[in-house]
């Protein structure tokens, strides 16, 4: 946890970029985005062709340059973050070579988690990852089959999706909820809560809002105003909950208590993160963009590739967002010093992530109860 005395807002975005130096978070797509669902949201239906989606799958002798490079540079932590598509369409052989080289970092911490959809796994496979420390993600977005409907194409396969969750709570996975937000399911938000409780999953359940740009999509995405009634009604449904109620929840009641909020784009550590598909390509975003392109780990060692995604950060990405921040947004209140964020790249929209008023709404919400709570 960063703490800092001088509550200045150059200290603290120097303390975040001094994280962002230190630790590195990789989202790697080993098949690119070939998935065995057809999700109706998926946004990469409009961002890629079909061309695109089956490009090359990962050669672990790439994977293997990548940890080399790792091996030469002063990091203190790595976190590996299997993607997709779906990361399960690579067999287990290649996963327990991608284990083998990373138990070869010797003196950096490192952690591994891999999103999956939850269809393609099964007691062999959740057991493999248990034995190689990996936390799995599985994704979610409800505890109906109605809240589900834009991602599995009946009920038989959201239940198998279900069973294979509890398996893995009984198994000893370590394992969270990854949940789209849309107009399906944000509205019952008490039952989501019991349903959330009831799975238990160790690390929690993340939430991303559904925004699909200005595509022939865009009808499906959430509106800022329900996504802010949604985040209100996440903090007032978390009383006596043994699982808490969502990550942003968490990054507003962190950066009120005076730390760096988790969330990349509350706090500002979107350069923290990088991605890399199937063919070695990096970018200096979570996601794959070309606009971000940042070179091949094939023929560009990670030093020089991230020194060019720093540049990418300061020269292209941030100057998007027009000099704002949260907490600048907020009138520069002491207080809040610590969400530099400038809302999610991905997302951006002239200028603008379309949800950023519900960050501000959210922060203002939690500390207004937090103050009735103390008086």
């Amino acid at each position: 946890m960063i703490k800092i005395e001088k509550q200045d807002e150059f200290c603290v975005r120097g303390r975040v970029l001094m994280k962002v130096l230190r630790n590195l978070n990789i989202i790697i797509r080993p098949v690119n985005d070939r998935c065995n669902l057809n999700c109706k949201y998926c946004i990469t239906k409009d961002r890629y062709s079909r061309d695109t989606m089956l490009r090359e799958t990962l050669k672990i002798e790439t994977f293997q340059k990548l940890i080399n490079d790792i091996k030469d540079l002063h990091l203190q932590n790595v976190r590996f973050t299997w993607h997709g598509g779906e990361p399960l369409l690579m067999p287990n052989s290649f996963y327990k070579n991608v284990f083998a080289l990373q138990s070869g970092l010797n003196g950096i911490e490192y952690t591994t988690t891999l999103q999956t959809n939850g269809t393609l796994m099964d007691e062999e496979r959740l057991l493999f990852f248990k034995e190689n420390g990996v936390a799995v993600g599985f994704s979610l977005d409800g505890c109906k089959y109605s809240h589900n409907s834009y991602r599995f194409p009946n009920q038989a396969q959201f239940e198998a999706v279900l069973d294979n969750i509890r398996l893995a709570k009984k198994l000893g996975v370590r394992f969270s909820i990854i949940m789209v937000a849309h107009e399906k399911n944000v509205r019952d938000v008490a039952e989501l809560c019991d349903f959330i409780d009831e799975l238990d999953p160790p690390n929690g359940f993340t939430i991303n809002p559904l925004f699909l740009g200005e595509g022939k999509m865009a009808g499906l995405s959430l509106k800022q105003e329900e996504f802010s009634k949604f985040l209100f009604a996440l903090y007032d449904n978390r009383k006596g909950r043994q699982v808490f109620p969502g990550s942003y929840i968490y990054a507003a009641e962190k950066g009120l208590n005076k730390a760096v909020p988790k969330l990349c784009f509350f706090s500002g550590r979107c350069a923290n993160f990088v991605s890399m598909n199937g063919s070695g390509d990096m970018f200096s975003t979570c996601y794959e963009n070309s606009s971000y392109y940042l070179g091949n780990i094939n023929t560009t060692s990670l030093s020089e590739l991230l020194k060019v995604h720093l540049v990418r950060h300061e020269t292209k990405i941030d100057p998007q967002f027009k000099n704002k921040s949260i907490y600048r947004e907020m009138g520069s209140d002491p207080s809040l010093v610590y969400f530099q964020g400038k809302g999610c790249t991905k997302r951006l929209l002239n200028g603008m992530d379309p949800y950023f008023r519900s960050y501000i709404e959210l922060i203002e919400y939690v500390k207004k109860q937090s103050e009735k709570t103390k008086s």
